[in-house]
């Protein structure tokens, strides 16, 4: 009876790392209510050899409020508020807007962050060694159940409680894009002003 029960015990399987990872990921992100960070981009254009690093902050607010601020090489912003996407270059005072944006034309990779999508209905999840040169924590990486538009594979550095602490996404034409995030703050009351943009009186407005 014992060497049944012992057999009955080893048959069962130990919890899937990478599952587990991804719902510590989904779980926070779900019950934060804002959150900011700073950034540092790093991305890497397979095709031509080149490189191109940017820095700044991202501000995000639930429901479907995202604001993006570029500091350099570019100065920057985009805004999704709602149903509605501006990217604006203050510099030569020119705005694209797309007004029919919504969170359903990005996948999980991107809308689990305001707390939408599912990470485990989209992508397969698996525990892997942290690459160098990104911060510590538990690697997961996730491969599309299904094809997703520019990304073929996506890798998340996961803080203990869930925060995402840096982001690779590498798509289909092999090019990389990092995203290290630092000085993180959550719940912080972010007001909805931060992320609603109206182009200044003279400038040029592109409809996308």
């Amino acid at each position: 009876m014992a060497a049944l029960l012992l057999a009955l015990l080893l048959a069962v399987p130990a919890k899937d790392p990478g599952r587990a990872l991804a719902q510590r990921v989904q779980a926070f992100y779900a019950h934060s209510k804002d959150f900011s960070a700073s950034f540092r981009q790093h991305y890497t254009y397979v095709a031509i050899g080149r490189t191109e690093d940017s820095e700044g902050v991202v501000q995000v607010k639930k429901p479907g409020l995202v604001r993006w601020d570029y500091a350099n090489p570019e100065r920057r912003t985009l805004y999704i508020e709602g149903r509605t996407l501006w990217i604006w270059r203050p510099d030569d005072q020119e705005a694209q807007v797309k007004r029919d944006f919504g969170g359903e034309q990005l996948s999980s990779a991107f809308t689990f962050l305001w707390g939408k999508g599912n990470l485990l209905k989209e992508f397969s999840p698996k525990s892997v060694p942290t690459p160098a040169g990104l911060p510590q924590g538990d690697a997961l990486e996730l491969t599309p159940l299904k094809p997703v538009a520019g990304v073929q594979k996506l890798l998340f550095v996961v803080a203990k409680d869930g925060q995402v602490l840096a982001s690779v996404v590498t798509n289909p034409q092999g090019d990389v894009n990092q995203i290290v995030f630092s000085e993180a703050k959550v719940d912080q009351g972010l007001p909805d002003s931060l992320f609603h943009f109206a182009p200044p009186k003279g400038a040029y407005v592109q409809e996308l």
